[in-house]
């Protein structure tokens, strides 16, 4: 026996971790899930009830007409006298053909007036079953107390014949109803995306075991944990995805279509005409949200690759350089002619891929902290925003292989470096500098490479490499947040200079003159900020006093969505855990040598938080008490560098990297099944 434990104890512990979690997870379906089955989404067919109508002694019945399904009635009663007793019955009739339809029955002694009061059907009634309907009450009463019903004072659309007790009443009664149930489909969506974690826990567990490569177990954890937050977290739901959706889109159109990349304005969106859904998009996912998604993904659409059509819907950013990734994709499922759903899943799949491979690209260049990497690109931030649309997810991706390029060059196993490590070096950077400004001082890692590494004149090695980025970025769109930031008005009298200086149609564009009239539209630019540091300060300290939490959570994870979805903090120190297990090297790992090049690394990654908090500021109008827009997750890309740089080192921890790699698996696990019921008690 002991010889067989010995033999299979990797595969033991497999199924023994598979089974707790299953068996946590069959808990939380039963005491969570498990009631969600009777969510609905209600309508209120007339949701007028000035008056009442007489007391009812026989029957009360209203003929109406609605195309959607029915599954629940709702009423709102009166009383006259004491409290009814006894049950009320309930029967929908085809109006037509007087065809029974559904119908239930309740105890008049729930009932509480003045509010709805909802009655279900025995049998749920599909869309189109009848042209007219007419729902009858017929109460049966065990005492004195007698019901009223709420219902309009005057004719309503839609609403026929009300009668009660054989008598025409005027009006309509207000009727709610319950026009889509969930039902069972949350507990198979829920066993899932359980399912799935599962496998993907277990599976890096038993490849842990087996020495599988850290940057490939970590690339397949990527992908795997990304899809499933593609799963709870549909289209529309990470931060400001709207916008980069839109223009995702935009360009894919611009290249099915034959238009110049650049040529759709800013403020307006091409799409092809099919591609709209209400329910997807909504920033706030809900169950039925999550049953849109399952049920619209293998649609197809009608329109031919190079059909599109504006709408009047703000993109993102001025430069379409982090939108090629997922442009291209969204292009192949117009080429395909996927529907909407598909080809929202194909955008995000695409950008979860590129981050999967710069960011395993770095784990494994990575000359020393290598868990760091892992560490940073599996938080559930990280992750979200890899399996979006948001172009902080190419962001995070350049910065992470680029950090981790320069720290090979300069500190890894090689005498002299070649062109084939220099050119997607210098490749890197020069992307990610236009990518966001405040990312630029990033650049300068590379002035850490020893100058005998680079090939002939290294010195000025560095400064073609230096002046490449600034001309990258001087070309890009990023050099209009520079100007702006220097061009923009500090008082109402420079505004209305500048809507002057301007012609109409870019007054108009950016509605100057509108902004001109309202003081309250001054920001917090640098010339208001020399002159007013006082306020500037103050704005920068009630922030951080509350706003801090949030600022702590969203850099981890602990808000997903529209930041709507708050996790308890628990789970946030876990997760802040796990980073400083990450940041304590390993016994035996080599650390970054010299105190001026930990130095130099922290500084550089000081200064772009440092350039990211500036640059809300300056976007934050002066009657704002709090930055405006300001989250934790802009100083992602600079955590691997800034963590490092503090790297300690008189002691060390145990554990493989891959060991690392489970715990955050489980972390993740933990954060979507939270996010999971969280959804579900909207």
């Amino acid at each position: 026996m002991k010889q067989f434990f010995a033999a299979h104890r990797r595969s033991l512990g497999c199924a023994a971790l598979a089974l707790c979690l299953l068996a946590a997870a069959l808990v939380l379906w039963w005491v969570e899930v498990l009631p969600a089955q009777t969510k609905g989404v209600s309508a209120k067919l007339n949701d007028q009830y000035t008056a009442y109508t007489d007391p009812i002694e026989e029957s009360v019945s209203q003929t109406f007409s609605t195309e959607q399904p029915l599954y629940t009635l709702g009423f709102v009663f009166g009383l006259s006298g004491e409290q009814p007793q006894g049950e009320l019955a309930l029967t929908l009739t085809n109006a037509a053909t007087g065809e029974v339809l559904a119908g239930s029955t309740g105890d008049m002694g729930a009932i509480l007036p003045g509010q709805y009061t909802v009655l279900g059907l025995d049998v749920p009634v599909p869309a189109g079953a009848a042209e007219t309907y007419t729902v009858t009450l017929t109460p049966h009463y065990t005492g004195a107390g007698r019901l009223t019903v709420g219902r309009s004072a005057e004719a309503v659309e839609g609403f026929g014949a009300l009668e009660a007790d054989g008598t025409s009443q005027p009006g309509a009664l207000a009727l709610l109803a319950t026009v889509d149930r969930v039902g069972s489909f949350v507990s198979k969506y829920y066993l899932v995306i359980v399912l799935l974690l599962v496998i993907v826990v277990c599976g890096a567990f038993w490849l842990a075991g087996r020495g599988f490569a850290l940057h490939r177990l970590y690339f397949c954890l990527v992908l795997a944990l990304g899809v499933v937050f593609c799963l709870v977290l549909p289209p529309y739901s990470a931060p400001d995805e709207q916008f980069h959706i839109n223009q995702s889109f935009s360009v894919a159109t611009t290249f099915t279509s034959r238009l110049p990349l650049n040529s759709v304005p800013l403020c307006d969106t091409y799409r092809r005409p099919t591609d709209v859904d209400p329910l997807l998009q909504d920033q706030n996912t809900t169950v039925f949200t999550w049953k849109e998604f399952t049920g619209t993904l293998l649609t197809r659409s009608s329109d031919a690759p190079g059909d599109f059509e504006l709408y009047s819907e703000m993109q993102a950013d001025d430069s379409n350089l982090l939108y090629t990734v997922s442009g291209a994709a969204v292009a192949l499922g117009f080429l395909l002619r996927l529907g909407f759903t598909p080809t929202l899943l194909l955008g995000r799949l695409a950008n979860l891929l590129a981050f999967a491979l710069l960011t395993a690209w770095a784990v494994k260049k990575a000359p020393f902290g290598k868990g760091v990497f892992v560490a940073a690109g599996l938080l559930p931030m990280s992750l979200h925003l890899a399996a979006s649309f948001s172009r902080d997810c190419l962001t995070l991706g350049l910065a992470f292989a680029f950090t981790s390029l320069c720290l090979d060059a300069a500190y890894g196993p090689h005498e002299r470096l070649t062109w084939r490590q220099l050119v997607p070096l210098a490749i890197l950077g020069v992307l990610l500098v236009p990518a966001k400004v405040v990312y630029f001082p990033l650049a300068a890692l590379f002035l850490l490479i020893p100058a005998q590494r680079l090939p002939h004149n290294g010195k000025a090695f560095k400064v073609v490499f230096l002046a490449l980025c600034v001309a990258a970025f001087a070309l890009s769109g990023a050099r209009y947040t520079i100007q702006g930031l220097f061009a923009r008005a500090d008082s109402a009298e420079d505004l209305a200079a500048q809507t002057e200086a301007v012609s109409q149609e870019v007054a108009d564009q950016w509605g100057l003159e509108e902004k001109a009239e309202n003081p309250d539209n001054i920001c917090y630019s640098l010339g208001y900020i020399l002159d007013h540091p006082g306020q500037t300060i103050q704005l920068v300290v009630r922030s951080a006093v509350e706003l801090g939490d949030h600022y702590i959570k969203t850099l981890v994870g602990g808000k997903l969505s529209y930041y709507s979805l708050d996790l308890a903090w628990g789970w946030v120190l876990v997760l802040y855990g796990l980073l400083f297990w990450a940041v304590v090297p390993r016994q035996g790992e080599a650390g970054w040598p010299g105190v001026f090049s930990r130095g130099w690394g922290g500084l550089l990654a000081l200064v772009c938080c440092a350039l990211a908090v500036a640059g809300c500021i300056t976007w934050t109008p002066t009657y704002y008490t709090t930055i405006y827009g300001l989250q934790g997750r802009y100083f992602l890309p600079a955590l691997p560098l800034g963590l490092l740089a503090l790297r300690p080192v008189n002691f060390t921890r145990t554990g493989s990297d891959q060991t690392l790699c489970v715990a955050l698996a489980l972390a993740d696990l933990s954060v979507l099944l939270n996010a999971f019921l969280a959804i579900l008690a909207r």
